[in-house]
This record gives structure tokens, sequence and C-alpha cells, in this order.
């Protein structure tokens, strides 16, 4: 008897508007994936398209929901002051101070507890950002505002992209469940301990979000562990993980060192929920390399063990939108959009539980 055919989900980046219309998106995906029989074995993504895979890692859509139904909303409780440690140069730590407060509601304890359970078999990966100055020095402010102005030119033309060479800037993925042998500089484990801080971390855009999060912050036996630091963690900080990793197919693939990563999480087919309006499948944040017409996701596209969906429509939200009627708006707009795309003959087809062969997919 053929084994089920296992799916994997990679969430896009895109901000709070976009990624309410993802959050609509998914909620119906999963919702038909658990009445179904195509619940995703891994969920994956950066900033935004992390804390989505959190939501799916959890197993229900009800998380998804409980988090769009308050995100902006007085429900979600919050400081009323602004410590100096969250502030932006923007005027933006509400916000942060919001996304921290909606992490602590929406992955309490029951989903967090859901989340790292090692009882099921569903794997989340969340990407980071890890930030050092190639001359060794600690980052300091006119370092984020440097970073702040790549974030703002990443939609402009090549000749006009600010692109610092003074950075290394490197992925570093968490994962929940994940076996010891994989446990690298790169490749680190989600825990209890630092579970809502890598989610922080994940979304973090430089200045414009506050402070960036420090190794200590991220440890995964928590920060006031004495184990040795990884050695690249020396005088650098962790930031929005789409700095480095918005889609991880050909880093998964070209990058020694999530190889072994990539082979524990493959499965037969892969859902890419892509909030470009145009579907396009950027590497990362700035828009350097588009990977649709990469050799492997070429493949895939062609063997249909891959399909993407990316919005049908203008997306109302803006990028750092917390209005709860305009997000809950745009989140209804992708339920619609999800709906139909589940009635459609492709999406049906491509959800058929016959085992691919000769995949070799490994992302």
């Amino acid at each position: 008897m053929p084994k089920p055919v296992t799916f994997s989900w990679i969430l896009d980046s895109g901000g709070a508007g976009r990624g309410a219309w993802q959050g609509g998106v998914i909620h119906q995906f999963m919702r038909s994936a658990r009445a179904n029989g195509f619940y995703p074995s891994a969920s994956m993504g950066a900033s935004a398209g992390g804390y989505a895979a959190a939501d799916v890692a959890t197993g229900t859509e009800a998380t998804v929901m409980k988090g769009w139904t308050r995100w902006g909303s007085a429900e979600i409780p919050q400081p009323r002051n602004v410590p100096a440690g969250e502030k932006s140069f923007w005027g933006l730590g509400q916000f942060r101070l919001h996304l921290i407060a909606s992490i602590r509601y929406v992955m309490a304890e029951s989903e967090t507890s859901a989340v790292l359970d090692p009882g099921h078999s569903r794997k989340l990966l969340i990407f980071t950002s890890r930030i050092r100055r190639r001359d060794g020095r600690e980052i300091g402010a006119s370092d984020l505002n440097r970073l702040f102005l790549r974030a703002a030119t990443r939609k402009l033309p090549m000749p006009l992209k600010y692109l610092p060479r003074i950075y290394i800037e490197e992925p570093v993925v968490f994962a929940a469940s994940l076996p010891a042998e994989l446990n690298s500089e790169y490749v680190r484990p989600l825990t209890r301990q630092n579970y809502h801080r890598v989610l922080l971390a994940s979304c973090l855009v430089p200045l414009a979000m506050g402070a960036p999060l420090h190794r200590k912050e991220l440890d995964p036996l928590g920060a006031g562990s004495a184990a040795a630091p990884y050695p690249g963690d020396h005088r650098a900080v962790f930031i929005d993980g789409g700095y480095t990793m918005k889609m991880p197919m050909a880093i998964f693939e070209e990058n020694q060192a999530f190889r072994d990563l990539a082979a524990w999480a493959a499965a037969d087919k892969t859902i890419i929920f892509c909030c470009d309006p145009r579907g396009a499948l950027w590497e990362t944040s700035f828009r350097l390399r588009a990977l649709n017409q990469h050799p492997s996701v070429a493949r895939a596209l062609a063997e249909g063990r891959l399909l993407l969906v990316w919005p049908d429509h203008p997306i109302e939200a803006g990028f750092l939108c917390y209005d709860n009627e305009v997000a809950m708006r745009t989140f209804r707009r992708g339920q619609e959009q999800a709906d139909r795309l589940l009635r459609s003959d492709s999406v049906r087809r491509f959800l058929e539980a016959n085992r691919q062969t000769g995949a070799g997919q490994v992302w």
C-alpha cells in the first residue's frame, strides 16, 4: 500500500498587510488540509511568514483566527509607555510592542506546547538573519541606519539599491524538534526558552522596529545559559529573516550548511504562499534574485510537485498596518481567494493523494 503523500508549506514575508492576506488564505487551506489529509509535515518562513508558519505548526486554523481577529485590537494587552530599548527612529515602538504582545497572546501555553510537542511529526523552521561587521566592531546606531536604508531601497532598480559591503549577513534557522545531530552554527533548536524571541527577531526590520536582538536572547537554553556561544555570534545581532532568506529553495540546495536540514524537512509536494503581487519568488527581501526560473523550482512546477499561491487582487492593508478593521477586510479577501482555489480543478489535482515517484525534492 503506498504511503500517503507529504506536504511542506513555505510562507512568504511581506509585513502585516500581506501577512493578513496570507493569514486568510492559510486559514482556509489549514481547515481543508485537516479534513482531507494534506496537512503539512513542515512549515517554514521568515518575518510575517515565520509567524504564519508557527500558526500552521500549532495544528489548527483556530490559532490563525485568534491572532488576526485581535491584531490591532485593545484585546491584546500592551504597556502604555514605550521603553527606551523598544523605541524606533520612526516612532514605531508601539508597533513593536504590539507585535510582542501579539506573540505572547497568540502563542500562549497551549499553542506553544502544540508547536514544541515532540510527540507529533510537524516540523517548524523559522528564519532569522545574523549580521556582523567585517571589521569585528560592535553593531552601533550608524549600522542600524545603514541596514534600514538598505531595506528602504529594496524595491528600487539595482543601480539605486543601497548595498553596503561592510557586513557579513547569514541566515540562521531555528527549528522545533530538531534532531541533535543537526544542531550547528546555522541550524539551531527552537525551544520553550527562545521561541517567542525567535519569532520577534525574525520580524525585526532594523531601526524602523527598534533595536535588534543579541545571541543571549535567542539561546536555546535561555538568556542566562552558560553554554559556549556559537563562534560567529561574537558582536553579531539578529534581525528580520528576510534579509538573508525569504525563499529558501536555492539556499537549501546550494549551501552545504543547510542540506541536512533540507533533507530532514523534505516532503513530496510543496505549497508556497507567496505575498508578491506578481508571484515573484524573491530569495531575499532585497529582490536580487527571483527563483521562479531556478532549475529545481521550474522542474518541481513542471512535475506537479510545487504549487504557487499569490494574491489575485490588490492588498488593502499596508506593511505596518495594525488597524483591525482594515486587517480583517484583507484577511477575509484572502479567505475568499483560498475558497476559490480549493474549488479549482488545478489545485484539487495537486492535492490528490497519489504519491509522485522520483521527485528528489529537498525543500
